[in-house]
């Protein structure tokens, strides 16, 4: 079975431009795979706006050429491996990189592509990392710890794709009107 990577870059935005870090192999970087990054294809649509007329049957609504998508959270379960120490440093090195507080950060807004569901999203941000860290087994040098990360996608409809500097090393993350 092949193994399928999570690619994750901070990103800052002022309000006219975006200004982009490196995009993060996770699991090269941190030791961390992502179990389940359960993107949204199609989330679900904003409420359509409207006016309730008494005077009239039914409802006066606003039916934009596009549906609105609203924007969604997900609980997105991580893995790491080693010994108890190395498994702390990396969990909280990587906890640090996923809010911006990590050295040389850009900014805690992420652009994540996953390629096991091949989909990934701009503007999404962490909202909540399980104070349960994570779980492992005694003293077991091999030993696999699971934690959670909740995040908040706050762009449903970008489609952000990897770009290949060489084979398997992914450059950054791009999307035509992202770049």
């Amino acid at each position: 079975m092949p193994l399928y990577r999570t690619y994750i870059q901070q990103l800052k935005f002022n309000g006219i431009e975006y200004t982009k870090g490196d995009a993060v192999d996770i699991l090269e970087e941190y030791n961390v795979v992502c179990e389940d990054f359960p993107f949204m294809l199609y989330p679900k649509s904003k409420q359509l706006p409207s006016l309730d007329w008494p005077g009239r049957d039914g409802l006066s609504v606003y039916t934009p050429d596009k549906l609105p998508l609203d924007d969604y959270d997900i609980d997105v379960e991580f893995l790491c491996n080693g010994t108890e120490e190395s498994v702390r440093n990396d969990i909280s090195d990587f906890c640090k990189f996923l809010t911006g507080r990590n050295d040389g950060a850009i900014g805690c807004r992420l652009a994540v592509y996953n390629e096991y569901n091949g989909i990934g999203r701009k503007d999404v941000v962490v909202s909540e990392i399980n104070n349960d860290l994570f779980f492992m087994s005694e003293n077991d040098p091999d030993a696999v710890a699971k934690f959670k990360v909740k995040f908040h996608v706050y762009d449903p409809s970008t489609d952000v794709t990897p770009v290949y500097e060489t084979v398997g090393r992914v450059k950054k993350i791009s999307q035509l009107n992202f770049e």
